[in-house]
C-alpha cells in the first residue's frame, strides 16, 4: 500500500502543479478548417506547378492491371487529360477540385471521357464485367503530396494510385508509343522465371496481369502490372525465397530480365492446340485457304448468308465479344448479324485435338438451322492435325483431318480477326 500511495501522491501533486498555473497551451495554434485549407492550397501549388503535368499509374479492381494517364492540373481548376486508349493528340479538358473530406480528396467533378472512362459502368474498355466496368475511381483522398510526387486512394473502391510529375521535355504521344512498344514486345502468354538452370515458377498473363502458384500457400497468387517506356512495374512484387521482382525490362530473344539478383525470365512457348484455342486470341477462316471438300461444305454457310440477302462477313475460332460467357467457338458474322456455334474441343495432344458440335446461341441456332450446321457437323468435326509455318509465331494455323471419315482435308485460320473473302 506504502508504494501505491506514493504513486498516488506524486500524481496529486503534479496536477496541482498544472491547476495552478497561469497559461494554457493548445496543442495547435490554428483551427482544424485553417490546418485542412492550408493543406488545400499546398496541394494546389504541387498540382499547378508541373508545367508538363502528371503521370498517372491507374488501377481499378484488384483483378486487373494499371494504365497509364497524363493530367495537367491549370490554376482555373481545370485539368487536361490524355490515356492510353485514344488515338494520338487526343485530349480532355474537364473541371477539378481539391476538398475537405477527411483530409484533403482529389475530385475529377466533371465528367471527361478520357479520364472516366475508367470509371464508367458501361464497360467501354472490355476489360471489366457488364455493369461494373474498370471500377475505378474519379475521387483520390490524398495521402501523401510531395514535388515530385502523390499517393492518392480510391474514394469509393480503395485502389491506391500513385501520381508523378512528368518531365517537361516529355512527350506524351511519344510516350504512349513507347508503352505501345513495350506491349508488343510481350508476345507469349506464359513466361518461366529461372534462376541458375532452375524453374521456381511460372507466370501466366492476362488483362496486364501475371498469376503465379505459391507452392508454400498452395494458392494462386495474382500480379497486377503496368506497362511503362522501361518495362513491366509490378504492382507488388512477385516474391521468391527472400527475393522480391518489381519490375520486369526486355532482353535478348524474347526473353526479360528482373530487377531481383540476376533471374531470367524466358517464354513458355505454348503448343498449337493452346495458340488455336487461346479464349484472347481470333483465328479467321478465308474463302478458298481450305482443301476442295472443305470448301464445299463452307459454301453452304455462304448460302444461307446469300438466301437472307447477307453475305459472310467473317468466320473465326475465338470468343465472341459480345457473349463472352459462352466460351470458346466458331462465331461468324453474316450481315449485321453475330452468331455463335459451340463445338466441345479435346486436346489430344500439342498438336492434336478433337471437335464436336455441341450448341450454339440464339443467332447460331438461327444460322445452323439455315445451312451454317454444314461447317460443324460436316467438316469441322472429328481429330484434326495442326501444323504451322512457324510455331513460335504462326503466320497461319491448318487443321489436318486425321480421322476415317475425311482423311486428309484441311483449312488454314489466320491470326486475328479478319474478312472471310479476304485475300490472304
Amino acid at each position: 500500500m506504502k508504494k501505491i500511495y506514493n504513486i498516488l501522491f506524486v500524481l496529486l501533486a503534479g496536477l496541482s502543479f498544472v491547476a495552478c498555473s497561469n497559461e494554457v497551451d493548445d496543442v495547435f495554434d490554428k483551427s482544424s478548417a485553417d490546418r485542412i485549407q492550408e493543406a488545400i492550397n499546398a496541394d494546389m501549388k504541387l498540382l499547378v506547378d508541373a508545367p508538363n503535368g502528371w503521370l498517372m499509374e491507374y488501377y481499378g479492381a484488384s483483378k486487373y492491371g494499371g494504365y497509364n494517364m497524363f493530367v495537367k492540373f491549370n490554376a482555373d481548376n481545370t485539368v487536361t487529360a490524355a490515356n492510353e486508349f485514344f488515338e494520338e493528340g487526343t485530349r480532355a479538358t474537364s473541371h477539378f477540385k481539391l476538398e475537405q473530406s477527411q483530409g484533403v480528396l482529389l475530385s475529377f467533378d466533371e465528367y471527361n471521357e478520357i479520364f472516366h472512362i475508367f470509371s464508367d459502368p458501361a464497360n467501354i474498355l472490355q476489360v471489366g464485367d457488364k455493369g461494373k466496368g474498370f471500377e475505378g475511381d474519379f475521387e483520390f483522398r490524398v495521402i501523401k503530396a510531395e514535388a515530385d510526387r502523390f499517393e492518392l486512394q480510391g474514394k469509393k473502391h480503395g485502389q491506391k494510385i500513385v501520381m508523378t510529375r512528368v518531365a517537361e521535355d516529355l512527350n506524351w504521344d511519344n510516350y504512349f508509343k513507347a508503352v505501345e512498344d513495350m506491349e508488343k514486345l510481350l508476345t507469349y502468354k506464359t513466361y518461366a522465371i529461372e534462376f541458375g538452370g532452375e524453374a521456381p515458377l511460372t507466370i501466366v498473363k492476362s488483362d496486364r496481369t501475371f498469376t503465379y502458384h505459391d507452392a508454400e500457400t498452395d494458392k494462386d497468387v495474382l500480379i497486377p502490372y503496368i506497362v511503362t517506356d522501361q518495362g513491366l512495374k509490378f504492382k507488388k512484387p512477385i516474391v521468391i525465397g527472400t527475393d522480391s521482382i518489381n519490375m520486369l525490362t526486355p532482353a535478348a530473344d524474347d526473353t526479360w530480365k528482373t530487377d531481383g539478383k540476376g533471374w531470367t525470365v524466358n517464354y513458355v512457348l505454348p503448343t498449337l492446340v493452346e495458340q488455336l484455342t487461346d479464349p484472347n486470341t481470333f483465328w479467321s477462316f478465308k474463302k478458298g485457304k481450305m482443301s476442295r471438300l472443305a470448301a464445299l461444305y463452307f459454301a453452304q454457310a455462304e448460302k444461307a448468308s446469300a438466301a437472307e440477302g447477307e453475305d459472310v462477313i467473317f468466320i473465326a475460332f475465338g470468343v465472341n465479344p459480345n457473349a463472352p460467357n459462352l466460351g470458346w467457338g466458331v462465331f461468324f458474322r453474316s450481315g449485321n448479324y453475330i452468331g455463335t456455334l459451340l463445338p466441345t474441343v479435346t486436346p489430344i495432344d500439342g498438336t492434336h485435338l478433337s471437335l464436336a458440335m455441341k450448341g450454339y446461341d440464339q443467332n447460331g441456332q438461327y444460322y445452323f438451322n439455315k445451312g451454317y450446321n454444314y461447317i460443324t457437323n460436316g467438316i469441322l468435326r472429328g481429330t484434326f492435325e495442326l501444323s504451322t509455318d512457324n510455331p513460335k509465331n504462326p503466320s497461319y494455323i491448318r487443321l489436318t483431318r486425321t480421322d476415317a471419315n475425311a482423311p486428309g482435308e484441311w483449312m488454314d485460320v489466320f491470326p486475328g480477326l479478319d474478312y472471310y473473302d479476304a485475300d490472304e
